[in-house]
């Protein structure tokens, strides 16, 4: 994983996913389309996402939403975590793993609350060669 910072800060069209989507795979946050200002409509976003991801990656993005006593699931798993902010703003991304590991915000403050909903990325093919160093911190 290599840190990459949000670039779009105004109120309901930031793109910290697509800043922790960058880190994770490890590419410039340009090389991804902002899924988000293109559409406000979350499950239009999900579907724009996921075909990107499979198209540009092979990967498919799997998100959802887990109950405290249910975080089990991503124990150990390198991924994208969203919850309110410490700026006290809507919902915001950042990478996790057991806990913050990169918050693309500037201030890297992180959240003010467990997060409540997860993505992952399931790999489509083992042998895609995006595939290879994805994961290196896992």
């Amino acid at each position: 994983m290599k840190p990459v910072q949000q670039t779009i800060f105004e109120k309901g069209l930031g793109d910290c996913f697509r800043a922790c989507v960058a880190s994770i795979f490890e590419f410039s946050i340009d090389e991804m389309p902002n899924f988000w200002e293109q559409t406000q409509d979350v499950s239009e976003f999900w579907r724009l996402n996921n075909n990107w991801m499979m198209e540009t990656r092979g990967f498919k993005v799997l998100h959802f939403e887990l109950l405290p006593e249910d975080k089990h699931v991503v124990m150990d798993l390198l991924c994208i975590a969203c919850a309110k902010t410490i700026r006290g703003r809507e919902d915001h991304a950042v990478i996790w793993k057991n806990g913050l590991v990169h918050d693309p915000h500037p201030s890297g403050v992180g959240l003010a609350e467990d997060p409540y909903t997860f993505t992952v990325f399931v790999p489509i093919d083992p042998n895609n060669r995006f595939n290879k160093d994805a994961f290196r911190t896992c």
